[in-house]
C-alpha cells in the first residue's frame, strides 16, 4: 500500500529553495555577500555606471555654481553670504524679507535648509536608481535560479540588492555632495553628518518600499506592485511632503497655495522632514523631530522582513 504524499512535502521537494528557513545566519550572510559581489562584478552590463556618472555630473553642475554664486554674496533677491553663517539662523546673513509675502519664505531659510536640500536631492536620485536597476534585472531576466548560491530566497535577494545600492550609491553620491559644500568653511564633521543623515534616510525609505511590496506580494500571491516602483513612490512622497519643498512650491505657484497647504498636513509623516528637524537639534537649532514617526518605518521593515522570509524566487517566474 502506497502512502499518499503530503502536498506540502511535494512542494518542499519541488522548490528546494524552501530550505532557506533552516539556514543559519552565517549561510544567509554568505548568500547575500555572493549576490552582492556578483552584481558589483557585473555592474558594467547594466549600464549603471554611465547612468550614475551622468546623474552625478548634472547634480554637480547644479550644486557647484549655486554655492559659488551664493558665496560671492548674491542670490534670491538679497545678499546671501554663506561663509561663516550659522547652520540654524534664519536669513543667512542678510537675506531679509522686504515686505513681500513671497520673500518671507526666503528669509526663513537657514544654511541647513540649503545644504540639507542639496544632499537630499543627491541621495534620493542616486540610491533609488542603483536599487531599481539591480532589482529590476532579477525580475526581467529571471536569473535567480541560475545563481551559484542557489537555493536563495526573496529575503536574501532584497537584502543583497539594498546592500549593492548602498555601496554604489555612497560611492557616487559622496563626492557629488562634498565638492560644492566644502567651500562653505564649515566643519567637515557637520557636513558629513548632514550627508549621512540624508543618505541613511533615503536608504531606509527604499528598504521600506521594497519590503512592503514583498509583503503585498505575499498577501496577494502575485507581484502586483514591484519593490522598485513602491520604493521610488515613497521617496517621491517623502520629498514632496517636506515643509521646505511645499513652501518653495507655494512661493513659485502662489495660486496653488491652498493645495500645498492641504498637502502640508502630511508633512509630519515625511522622513526627510523629520531628518532635517533631527539635524537642527543636533546642530544647535530650536527644532526637534517627532520621534514616534521613526517607529513606523521600523515596524514596516520588521513586518516586511518576516513576510519576505516566507516568499520564494518562483514569484519572479510568474512575472
Amino acid at each position: 500500500m502506497t502512502d499518499k504524499k503530503n502536498e506540502a512535502v511535494e512542494s518542499t521537494e519541488e522548490h528546494s529553495c524552501r530550505g532557506t528557513f533552516s539556514m543559519n545566519a552565517r549561510k544567509k550572510l554568505r548568500l547575500i555577500f555572493t549576490i552582492t559581489c556578483r552584481d558589483i562584478m557585473q555592474i558594467r552590463r547594466s549600464g549603471l555606471p554611465v547612468l550614475l556618472t551622468v546623474s552625478a555630473l548634472l547634480l554637480s553642475l547644479i550644486g557647484i555654481p549655486f554655492f559659488i554664486y551664493a558665496n560671492a554674496g548674491a542670490g534670491f533677491g538679497g545678499a546671501l553670504h554663506l561663509n561663516g553663517a550659522s547652520w540654524t539662523v534664519m536669513g543667512i546673513d542678510g537675506l531679509i524679507a522686504g515686505g513681500d509675502a513671497n520673500r518671507a519664505f526666503l528669509s526663513s531659510l537657514t544654511l541647513l535648509h540649503l545644504v540639507y536640500a542639496y544632499s537630499m536631492v543627491i541621495t534620493m536620485i542616486l540610491v533609488p536608481v542603483a536599487f531599481s536597476i539591480a532589482y529590476g534585472q532579477e525580475i526581467k531576466k529571471g536569473t535567480v535560479r541560475t545563481l551559484t548560491c542557489y537555493p536563495v530566497g526573496v529575503f536574501e535577494i532584497t537584502i543583497a540588492k539594498l546592500t549593492y545600492a548602498a555601496i554604489v550609491g555612497f560611492i557616487f553620491s559622496m563626492p557629488v555632495f562634498l565638492l560644492p559644500v566644502l567651500g562653505l568653511e564649515k566643519p567637515v564633521g557637520d557636513l558629513f553628518t548632514i550627508f549621512v543623515t540624508t543618505y541613511v534616510i533615503s536608504l531606509v525609505i527604499v528598504a521600506v518600499g521594497a519590503f512592503v511590496a514583498n509583503s503585498i506580494t505575499f498577501a496577494t500571491k502575485k507581484m502586483y506592485i514591484q519593490p522598485t516602483l513602491l520604493a521610488n513612490l515613497l521617496v517621491v512622497f517623502s520629498f514632496f511632503t517636506t515643509s521646505t519643498v511645499l513652501s518653495f512650491l507655494s512661493y513659485l505657484l502662489s495660486y496653488a497655495s491652498p493645495f500645498f497647504q492641504a498637502v502640508g498636513q502630511l508633512t509630519p509623516l515625511s522622513l526627510y522632514h523629520q531628518g532635517r528637524l533631527l539635524l537642527s537639534s543636533v546642530l544647535g537649532g530650536p527644532e526637534f523631530p517627532i520621534w514616534v514617526v521613526f517607529l513606523a518605518p521600523m515596524a514596516l521593515l520588521f513586518l516586511g522582513t518576516w513576510l519576505s522570509l516566507r516568499l520564494w524566487p518562483d514569484i519572479y517566474e510568474r512575472e
